[in-house]
């Protein structure tokens, strides 16, 4: 499917002209999209800071369901590494990481929308080398702005073990310029901050994607993007990865449009 949907792409057909695919290009990447959604994406990891012979790659199920509780719009999500793979010289390890869910009430400011709630860690990861194995409870806040070239975003979250064991703090910009035929260009390393183990990584990433909507109200995007970390501190934290995912979006109430 991602081949599908981005080969042969026009690179050089320039920025979007046409108002209403540049929306569905905006919508399609805005994280508070009022859509639901399941998304399948992947972290490979084939070069690790300080460990030759070692990387690791974590397949990602993500579901995300907006709803409205006290009268407010919130966005729900939860994301489950599925297929997690540690390996190196000494072996490997396959399993499921951590369960991640938050849930934010969605305001607007003007043309910025806005969410901040709280965040819930699940220890599920079958191994030690795959997450962090302790509950944990913190804070997740994101923005996201349109514009006629395309769509700036941003998260930003903490999250801390109740027993102290584990504490972090990551940021994602995502900068999305769009090109014809339902084309962009994305940016969307994660930043993370582990402040027990003094480990971080400060990865950019620069990647093609593809939103094509659909005539019953859903929305493919897929895309893949190749990341760098500018900045690394820490044995274990990765140097290069390869980011490619595949998302559908679903109109609320499961009827089309």
């Amino acid at each position: 499917m991602l081949v599908a949907l981005l080969v042969a792409v026009p690179l050089a057909a320039g920025a979007q002209t046409d108002s209403s695919s540049d929306n569905a290009q905006n919508a399609g990447n805005n994280p508070l999209t009022a859509k639901k959604a399941i998304d399948a994406q992947d972290y490979f990891q084939p070069v690790l800071n300080g460990q030759p012979g070692s990387g690791a790659n974590q397949g990602i199920l993500r579901g995300v369901l907006p709803h409205e509780t006290l009268g407010l719009p919130q966005i729900a999500r939860a994301s489950l590494p599925v297929v997690d793979t540690a390996y190196g010289p000494t072996g490997s390890v396959t399993g499921l990481g951590d369960l991640t869910v938050f849930d934010v009430p969605v305001f607007s400011i003007d043309k910025v929308k806005v969410g901040a709630g709280p965040l819930l860690v699940v220890p599920t990861s079958t191994s030690r080398a795959l997450g962090d194995g302790k509950w944990q409870g913190g804070a997740q806040t994101i923005a996201s702005a349109p514009h006629a070239w395309g769509l700036t975003a941003g998260f930003v979250s903490y999250q801390k073990a109740f027993d102290g064991g584990a504490e972090t703090i990551t940021a994602q910009p995502l900068l999305f310029y769009n090109l014809s035929d339902g084309y962009y260009l994305r940016s969307s390393g994660i930043a993370s901050f582990d402040l027990v183990h003094q480990t971080s990584v400060v990865p950019v990433g620069l990647g093609l994607g593809r939103v094509v909507p659909l005539a019953n109200g859903r929305v493919v995007n897929a895309f893949v993007e190749p990341q760098y970390a500018v900045l690394q501190t820490g044995a274990g934290v990765p140097t290069f990865q390869v980011f490619v995912g595949f998302n559908i979006q679903f109109p609320l109430g499961g009827g089309g449009h």
